[in-house]
C-alpha cells in the first residue's frame, strides 16, 4: 500500500489521519506532519480489482423497410389478435397497431421481442460501409422531407 499524501510505500499498518474532514491512510512520517489522528478505524484493504472483460464491438443494426407488413402477416399467420400479441409483448395495442401500419418504427428491444414471438426477421446488420447486409438500399432523409420550404 502507498501513502495517500507522499506516495511512498507504507510498511506495516497505515495511519488514519483526518485532513480537512477527509480520512487518509498515510505513512508514519506524513502522520506526524499532517492533520490529526482520526478515530481508530480498522483499515481494510480494497479487494483486488477484477480484470475487465474485453467488450464486444456494438453491432449496428437497422430495421427492415417493410416491417409493418412483416409483423401483420406473421401475426395473422399465427392466428393471434393484436390484443393478444400486445399482451405477450407487454405493449399497448395502439403501439402494435401503429407498428403494423408503418407509422411507428419499433426500437431495437421491441423489434427483438417481435422477432422472438413471431419468428420473423426484422433487424439486419449494417456493414461498415453503411449498407445493410440484406442488400436493401439505405436512403437518408433529405432537407425537403424535414424542412418546410416557403416560397416568397
Amino acid at each position: 500500500m502507498h501513502c495517500e499524501i507522499c506516495g511512498s510505500e507504507i510498511r506495516g499498518e497505515p495511519a488514519a489521519v483526518e485532513v480537512d474532514k477527509a480520512v487518509l491512510y498515510v505513512c508514519s512520517r506524513c502522520a506526524a506532519i499532517y492533520g490529526k489522528r482520526a478515530l481508530r478505524q480498522q483499515y481494510r484493504q480494497a479487494p483486488p480489482a477484477a480484470t475487465p472483460r474485453p467488450r464486444r464491438e456494438p453491432v449496428s443494426v437497422e430495421i427492415v423497410e417493410n416491417f409493418g407488413e412483416v409483423v401483420r402477416a406473421a401475426r395473422e399467420s399465427l392466428g393471434l389478435s393484436r390484443e393478444a400479441l400486445a399482451a405477450m409483448l407487454g405493449v399497448k395495442e395502439s403501439v402494435l397497431r401503429r407498428v403494423e401500419a408503418g407509422q411507428l418504427q419499433p426500437d431495437v428491444s421491441l423489434a427483438r421481442k417481435l422477432e422472438r414471438v413471431l419468428r420473423v426477421r426484422l433487424l439486419v446488420r449494417e456493414h461498415e460501409g453503411g449498407q445493410p447486409e440484406s442488400g436493401a438500399v439505405r436512403r437518408e432523409l433529405t432537407l425537403g422531407e424535414v424542412a418546410e420550404i416557403r416560397e416568397e
